[in-house]
């Protein structure tokens, strides 16, 4: 009888099953990989809950890192051409895609591929089954790019860099900022903490963090932020705080990572003629909010949406752990760590957000 692998199979929102399926021979170009660490994403969250539509059955968790198991043909190296191994650890871009279709070659958005398949995302009922991270094993297709993990990243310090932080890096990118401009970061969930941290990196002077949970901003410092502002229900004080802080101009960026429709407004106000807000957290549908549009048009504001990212960016991500793992305290962004066999409780724990991420370890 051939091996198996233990997954936990999302049947509807808030219901599980733990299923045993066949471990497939690995094809040229794939890899298998056991599964050693996946931190639990707001979207898996979104989508666990209902808020987001999604495919079932379902093996949610895509910020994975894993051991190599077996390399089908032709698999030498990672993307980054550097030699792999059985054993070697990796993380991978959260899609597979075509590379060849009008996203892909064209527009540099393979994120957005028209063959696209994600982990953590797709339907698991046909072979090979294992495209998610709450499991055994992950099975890797030849569309997806394999960055190999420096030895000195722990598991739980390197797992969040797919998604959280390439996603942060991304939105970095769009952003365009520079040593000595100003950023206003609107959540101080995993992805605000790293935004901030490399904002306080690239020397930005001021590095604004707010948030609904005080326990969240508290370790914001940590992470290079400037102040902090506690949200409450009276919104304009987060407008006043940013420009109080600008000499009243504004900030040069705001980055939206919360996930709030009625920060947006907000966010817009808190920018300086010019500015760039660029939208990431709002990553299910109803996301609505309402604005005045001549603000747009009269100080030249820039709004940009930012999902997922390229490969560039999860290997910048993983570059920038193993370059200031010194100088921030990356380890302590997971508060909580669950085995397999209570990914109830460590989804349960993730909804009540008493820490900013929760592991599961097969």
């Amino acid at each position: 009888m051939g091996r198996t692998g233990r997954v936990a199979v999302m049947k509807a929102p808030r219901e599980l099953e733990f299923q045993e399926f066949p471990v497939p021979a690995v094809a040229p170009g794939c890899i298998l990989v056991r599964v050693t660490c996946c931190t639990i994403c707001g979207s898996d969250l979104h989508t666990w809950l209902g808020r987001r539509p999604s495919p079932t059955p379902i093996i949610l968790g895509h910020e994975i890192v894993g051991q190599i198991v077996e390399l089908g043909d032709g698999v030498i190296h990672d993307s980054g051409n550097r030699p792999l191994g059985i054993g070697d650890r990796i993380t991978w871009t959260i899609m597979d895609a075509c590379g060849k279709c009008f996203y892909c070659r064209e527009q540099g958005l393979p994120m957005k591929c028209l063959h696209l398949r994600k982990y953590g995302h797709d339907s698991c009922e046909s072979p090979p089954h294992f495209v998610g991270g709450f499991g055994e094993y992950c099975y890797l297709t030849p569309g997806t790019c394999v960055v190999k993990v420096p030895a000195a990243l722990p598991d739980r310090v390197v797992a969040p860099a797919n998604c959280a932080l390439a996603t942060v890096v991304a939105a970095w990118e769009a952003a365009r900022l520079t040593a000595g401009e100003n950023v206003l970061i609107l959540g101080a969930g995993a992805l605000g903490l790293y935004a901030a941290a490399l904002a306080a990196h690239a020397g930005c002077r001021e590095v604004l963090v707010t948030d609904a949970l005080g326990h969240r901003l508290a370790i914001a410092p940590c992470f290079g932020a400037t102040d902090t502002l506690l949200e409450r229900e009276e919104a304009d004080h987060l407008v006043e705080w940013a420009l109080a802080r600008t000499e009243g101009f504004g900030v040069d960026a705001v980055l939206e990572v919360a996930g709030v429709p009625g920060l947006i407004p907000l966010g817009l106000k808190a920018l300086r003629i010019g500015g760039r807000l660029i939208e990431v957290g709002n990553v299910f549908p109803g996301a609505l909010a309402t604005f005045d549009l001549s603000e747009i048009v009269f100080r030249w504001l820039t709004v940009r949406g930012v999902h997922n990212y390229d490969l560039r960016h999860l290997q910048r991500a993983v570059d920038f752990l193993a370059e200031t793992l010194d100088v921030f305290p990356f380890a302590s962004l997971v508060t909580e760590e669950y085995p397999l066999q209570a990914i109830g409780e460590a989804l349960t724990a993730a909804e009540a957000r008493r820490g900013v991420r929760v592991a599961v370890v097969p």
